[in-house]
């Protein structure tokens, strides 16, 4: 009786072990999901594991988990108590993990046990690489005008293994005017690069910072680019230059002639003559309007204006550049000490008119007195 039990223990324990070997070949891993692909040091992701019972028989699990390592914390693992897995049947056990500050390459490992003894064991391979995104500035003017506007262009590319997606660029400044106010790029693939155009008026001096954000799966991401607003004159920006000033009297007031030239690299457009206060601009030329001035061109204008009892009056000239932005530059005229306006009167001659036709009376009657006499 004894040989007997000992025979039937034997036989229940190789019946055990043989369904717990079943069990274990039956099920397998079908499938890894991992969110990010590659993660960034400090990144939360998440990792699923598929299995999927192969077999003709359902399958009692007692116990499922996912197990970190140094680098690797699982901060969620909800599938961890019994359940069954029915023939041909998958499941999908999915867990929240953060890495650390390390890159590399990781093995957090999958596990799951089987009612009545068996187990199986899946590592699960993550990918840590702290690159960010590429961003820089590949286009900017070598100096910024105040009220001018200038273009200011962003380069972005992704050094990535993995996708970045919600990539965006947004300019933050209290010195300029700049628009878009944003600009989305979306998604950017392994490789793959864009631009971000902004065009950008200074209207002061302080920095301009691109606020580069992108995500790497569920993580935010920020890449600060900050260049310094300090207005200046522009290189190659047009430069208009008065010479040969000369100023007359007219009736009522002065004339300016003299001659404009555009000293600078780029065209001058739109440009007029003309003076303001304290002198008043009168006809016929209380604006000039020369036009366009190429690099190197010139041209000559006239412009009259009123004003008394000064020494000094300000040439106003205003001109455009290819944007349409305008300028404005002031140069002073000297009025020459003595020069008087010519005084205007209403229906009449004017005193050196009639000074002239009496003098023109008394050469003609001396003539002929004259031609008279040598007849006698």
């Amino acid at each position: 009786m004894r040989i007997y039990l000992i025979l039937l223990v034997l036989c229940a324990a190789l019946i055990s072990t043989g369904a717990a070997a079943d069990s274990s070949a039956q099920v397998t891993v079908t499938g890894v999901s991992i969110d990010p692909g590659v993660f960034m040091p400090w990144d939360t992701g998440t990792v699923q594991v598929t299995v999927q019972n192969t077999g003709t028989l359902p399958i009692s699990l007692s116990a499922v988990r996912m197990t970190g390592e140094q680098n690797v914390e699982i901060l969620t693992s909800p599938h961890t108590g019994s359940g069954m897995l029915g023939a041909g049947n998958s499941m999908t056990f999915t867990y929240t993990i953060r890495v650390r500050g390390e890159e590399g390459i990781f093995y957090p490992r999958f596990s799951m046990n089987f009612m009545g003894g068996g187990s199986l064991s899946e590592p699960v391979l993550l990918r840590v690489d702290r690159r960010p995104l590429d961003a820089g500035i590949s286009s900017r003017p070598d100096v910024f005008m105040e009220g001018r506007k200038e273009n200011v262009v962003v380069s972005l590319g992704n050094p990535r293994m993995n996708t970045i997606s919600s990539v965006s660029v947004t300019p933050v400044t209290g010195v300029a005017d700049v628009v878009p106010t944003t600009f989305f790029i979306g998604s950017l693939e392994p490789g793959e690069s864009r631009d971000a155009a902004f065009s950008v008026t200074p209207t002061g001096e302080g920095d301009l910072t691109f606020n580069v954000q992108y995500r790497n799966g569920q993580n935010t991401h920020t890449v600060p680019l900050t260049i310094p607003i300090t207005p200046g004159i522009a290189k190659k920006a047009a430069d208009p230059i008065v010479s040969n000033i000369e100023v007359t009297s007219v009736a009522g007031g002065y004339r300016i002639t003299g001659d404009v030239s555009n000293a600078g690299l780029e065209s001058a457009r739109s440009v007029v003559m003309t003076t303001k206060a304290p002198a008043a601009p009168i006809d016929p030329f209380r604006v000039y309007v020369v036009g366009t001035l190429d690099p190197d061109d010139f041209s000559s204008f006239e412009v009259t204006f009123a004003a008394k009892d000064l020494e000094e009056i300000p040439l106003v000239i205003r001109y455009r550049d290819g944007d349409g932005n305008l300028y404005e530059e002031t140069v002073m005229a000297t009025i020459r000490s003595g020069i008087q306006p010519v005084q205007e009167h209403d229906g009449g001659l004017s005193p050196m008119m009639i000074g002239i036709i009496l003098l023109s009376v008394i050469i003609v009657a001396g003539a002929l007195v004259y031609s008279r006499k040598k007849k006698r």
